[in-house]
């Protein structure tokens, strides 16, 4: 499927701690604690905004950062979520800061989610 449909159902993941964030060199898997099991796989485009609005961190390949600023989320919780159809998603936590992600590509998958199964 090609682009974050409006139906994208996020209120499972409302409450949703997370508690993990696996860096791969094209994944990054986001585990939040609840039931069933929830994962967001992500191989596509992301950003994550401070409370402030200002960008923090986005996707860029391993060899050009210094770093991630993704561990600002851990540990929080989903307060919101907002799907902007057929560009992006987005959770909100917490602590103010959001993520968000996208889905540029016709040809690659750029995103999973679990529960669901779904595949962007």
């Amino acid at each position: 499927m090609y682009g974050v449909p409006a139906s994208l159902d996020l209120k499972p993941f409302l409450g949703a701690n997370l508690q993990r964030v696996d860096l791969g060199i094209h994944i990054i898997y986001f585990h939040f604690a609840m039931e069933p099991v929830g994962r967001i796989s992500v191989e596509g485009d992301w950003d994550l905004v401070g409370p402030d609005g200002r960008m923090l961190d986005h996707q860029q390949e391993p060899a050009e950062r210094d770093g991630y600023r993704l561990h600002v989320l851990l540990g929080r919780d989903v307060v919101g979520y907002e799907v902007s159809a057929p560009e992006f998603f987005s959770l909100r936590f917490d602590s103010g800061h959001v993520l968000r992600i996208y889905d540029h590509s016709p040809e690659y998958e750029s995103f999973q989610l679990e529960p669901g199964g779904i595949v962007v």
